[in-house]
This record gives C-alpha cells, sequence and structure tokens, in this order.
C-alpha cells in the first residue's frame, strides 16, 4: 500500500462517534506532547490536526463538535491532575510561586487548546 493510499484513507475515512473522538484524543495528545517545545504554536499544531482529522472523520460539522467534547474534557483534567500533583510537591513559598504562575499560564493553554481543537473540528466536519 503506497503513502498516500494510506494518507487519504486516514484522511477520508469514516468512524464512528467514539472513533473519531479517539483520532482527536489520540492524535492532539501525542503531537501536543511532542510538538510542545515549539515556541508559540507548538500546544496548539495537535488540537489542529487532531480536530481537522477527526472532524472528517466525523463526517459532518455536528458530529465533529460533538466528538470534540470528550477529547477536551480528558485534556482538560488530565492537566489538572498533573497541577494537582504539582501543587501537593510545592512545600517551599518560592516553589508555590513558582507554580501559581505556571498554572495560570497552562489555563490559558488549555482554553485556546480547546478552542482550537473545537474549530478544527468545526473545519474538518465542514470541509468533509
Amino acid at each position: 500500500m503506497e503513502t498516500s493510499e494510506i494518507a487519504d484513507g486516514v484522511l477520508n475515512g469514516r468512524s464512528s462517534l467514539l472513533g473519531a473522538m479517539g483520532w482527536m484524543f489520540g492524535l492532539s495528545f501525542v503531537l501536543t506532547l511532542f510538538l510542545g517545545w515549539v515556541p508559540l504554536i507548538g500546544p496548539f499544531i495537535g488540537p489542529a490536526v487532531g480536530g481537522f482529522i477527526g472532524g472528517r472523520r466525523a463526517g459532518s460539522p455536528g458530529t465533529a463538535v460533538l466528538a470534540a467534547v470528550l477529547p477536551a474534557v480528558l485534556l482538560t483534567l488530565l492537566m489538572f491532575a498533573l497541577a494537582g500533583m504539582a501543587a501537593l510537591l510545592s512545600h517551599l513559598p518560592i516553589v508555590g510561586a513558582i507554580a501559581a504562575i505556571v498554572a495560570g499560564a497552562m489555563g490559558v493553554i488549555i482554553i485556546v487548546h480547546n478552542l482550537v481543537l473545537f474549530l478544527a473540528a468545526l473545519v474538518g466536519g465542514a470541509t468533509r
């Protein structure tokens, strides 16, 4: 099987609602994890690609946005869990201050991340 056939199958294939959610969550998580180091746009490459491909696989804009809800909630809960673990480790005031600054930045990143995921899913579903 050629690379173009595989890419065409991934981009233009059909998935159920749970399948589209899986594509969105998996691609969004992996790409954000590996490309998060890229300045400014790194944390948002994952949700843009994951949302678009998951939205295309969902088949319609409504289904795509519905499929984006669970990945957005799961990624938000994962970030809150990581922040909670960091807060448990902050016994020193300076560590707590640094954690508060990082938590504020992560809050903004979570909001923008989820907005990018929903918009990319909507675009992917509409272009289907």
